[in-house]
C-alpha cells in the first residue's frame, strides 16, 4: 500500500468484492484478519535498513 495506514476494513471490503470473494461474515472476519497481518509483516520487513549488504548466497544460471 502507499499510505503507512494498515488495510482498513472498507478497503478490504472494496478488495475482496473486485476480487469475487465472498462468504460468511465469519469467513470474512477471518480472511480480513489474515490479510492485515500479511500487510504489518510487509511494512516491518520493508522497514529493514538493508543499504550496502549483499546476500549471503548469490544465484548463478549455468551457463550452456
Amino acid at each position: 500500500m502507499a499510505s503507512e495506514q494498515p488495510l482498513s476494513r472498507e478497503d478490504f471490503d472494496h478488495l475482496a468484492k473486485l476480487m469475487g470473494i465472498d462468504g460468511e461474515l465469519a469467513y470474512l472476519d477471518g480472511l480480513y484478519s489474515q490479510a492485515r497481518g500479511v500487510f504489518i509483516s510487509a511494512k516491518s520487513i520493508s522497514d529493514i535498513d538493508v543499504t550496502g549488504a549483499e546476500p549471503d548466497m548469490a544465484f548463478i544460471p549455468k551457463k550452456d
